[in-house]
Parts: structure tokens; C-alpha cells; sequence
């Protein structure tokens, strides 16, 4: 639950109400990183898109399913709407819903042949310079074949889910959570041509860092930060987990998306 949104007081005491009259144990949780009790069955996250991620990061190794309420503004992610949140309870505890498995990223950072961090995440993985760093080039290798030298401000290697993310403001396409891909686009590129790359869901990237005396960092769902160094080398592959999402009804990828970004028929 994000604490910051005053609203989700009121909807947490609503649900563990709600929870009570049925019988179920709640806990409330309002950590961004802490543990999950090994008991849960189910995480219920009150916020946007960007609570959800954090609970996925953690739900994801114990195959905790996610149901996530809308507090944010866009909620790709999200499943229920606070005004009917009883309906969706009635419907979990009746276990009246679908689990989808969303595919997520690993980003490992080698450093003089050595692994010195590794993170996984639900939407993207991303390599970029400073507020005040220069134009760094980032050398792109695709299952150890090379394909391109960016000079950029950055790269982002997103799965399906975070093509409705910075991807997507970087000028990357939207792509079906059920195709099984990655996307590799790059940030503010300092070239007259280059697209965004849609590779197998089973292909790596690798990406090498050529940035002296710049600031660079790695960040996963734009959460988790490490910063690397020139010559640091950035794989990017599928996760071995996945994020796994509570569906209570039948939601159609193109009819969320004209919903969320506002795209009504003429």
C-alpha cells in the first residue's frame, strides 16, 4: 500500500474490514522492499503502477499472486477500480478469477569478467548517463552478435508489459503482454536513423558501456539503481520468475490501452 496517497488508509481498513467479516487474516504492509510473510496467498496492492512494481519484485520469487486497486492515475497494471472493490473481493474469495503471468527482465552488470550486481524486474531495464553527463555510446551485441553502437543518452531493454512505459515514451511501439518478445529502444539517439528492436523473448542483450569520467547507472523499473562504470558490461535476459496477476474478468490488451491513453473512436 503507498502510504502517500491519503485515499489508501481508508481502502486498506476497508478491505481488512471486509476481510474480517469473512474470515481471512489480513496484514498490512506499507514497505516498498521489505519480506513477505510465507503464508500469503494473496497481495493486494492499493497505488499505481509504480507500488504494483515494487510488490511484484518481491511477489514474483515466492509466486505470490497480485491483485492490484487502483489509487494512480494511468493503472496499465491495475485490475479494480476502488468503487468496486467489494465485487472483486466477493470474487477472489469465491476464487472467481484467472492468473496471467506477465514475463519479467534480469539485468546482470559484469565488471572485469566478474558479476558485481544483478536485478530483475517487471517492465524494463535501463542504461543511461546523468542529469549533467555527456552523450554516452553503448555498444549493442544480440546473442553475442554485434548490432549497433549507439551515441545516446541511454538504452532501455523492456519486456511486453513495460512497452507502455519509458519505452513508449522513447518512441517504442506497444506490444501484446501475450507475444513473447523484448524490446530494445533506444534513449534520445544521437544518429538520423534508429528504431526501436523487437527480439525473441529468449534472445540476451548485451550491452557495453564506453563512458569515461561520466555518470552512468542501470535501473530497473526505475526503482533499483547501480551505478556503472566505462567498459562495464550490461546483460539483459528473460527472468527465470514471473509476475503473477489476479484477473477477475476478461480484459482485451487494445481495449486497455485506448482506455488508459485516452482513445476514443471518432
Amino acid at each position: 500500500m503507498r502510504k502517500t496517497k491519503p485515499e489508501a488508509d481508508q481502502v486498506a481498513l476497508q478491505i481488512e474490514s471486509w476481510m474480517k467479516r469473512a474470515g481471512i487474516e489480513t496484514y498490512l504492509d506499507y514497505s516498498w522492499d521489505g519480506p513477505l510473510a510465507d503464508s500469503t496467498d494473496c497481495v493486494i496492492v492499493l497505488g499505481g503502477d509504480g507500488t504494483l512494481l515494487s510488490v511484484a519484485r518481491r511477489a514474483a520469487a515466492m509466486e505470490i499472486p497480485i491483485l492490484g486497486v487502483n489509487l494512480g492515475n494511468l493503472g496499465f497494471l491495475t485490475e479494480v477500480e476502488p468503487v468496486n472493490l467489494e465485487k472483486a473481493l466477493e470474487a477472489l474469495v469465491r476464487g472467481d478469477y484467472t492468473i496471467e503471468e506477465r514475463t519479467m527482465v534480469q539485468a546482470t552488470v559484469m565488471r572485469a569478467g566478474h558479476s558485481v550486481a544483478s536485478f530483475s524486474g517487471l517492465n524494463d531495464v535501463v542504461i543511461s548517463k546523468g542529469a549533467f553527463a555527456r552523450i554516452i555510446s553503448l555498444d549493442i551485441f544480440v546473442n553475442e552478435e554485434y548490432y549497433s553502437t549507439f551515441p545516446a543518452d541511454g538504452i532501455i531493454v523492456s519486456s511486453p508489459t513495460g512497452s507502455t512505459a519509458y519505452s513508449l515514451s522513447a518512441g517504442g511501439p506497444l506490444i501484446s503482454p501475450n507475444i513473447d518478445v523484448m524490446l530494445v529502444t533506444p534513449i534520445c539517439p544521437h544518429t538520423l536513423f534508429s528504431r526501436s528492436l523487437v527480439i525473441a523473448g529468449h534472445d540476451r542483450v548485451r550491452v557495453v558501456v564506453e563512458a569515461p569520467h561520466e555518470d552512468v547507472a542501470v535501473t530497473v523499473d526505475g526503482q533499483v539503481g547501480f551505478k556503472v562504470e566505462s567498459h562495464d558490461e550490461i546483460i539483459v535476459e528473460r527472468a527465470a520468475q514471473v509476475t503473477r496477476f489476479v484477473r477477475l474478468q476478461a480484459k482485451s490488451f487494445y481495449g486497455t490501452m485506448r482506455e488508459r491513453l485516452k482513445q476514443d473512436r471518432l
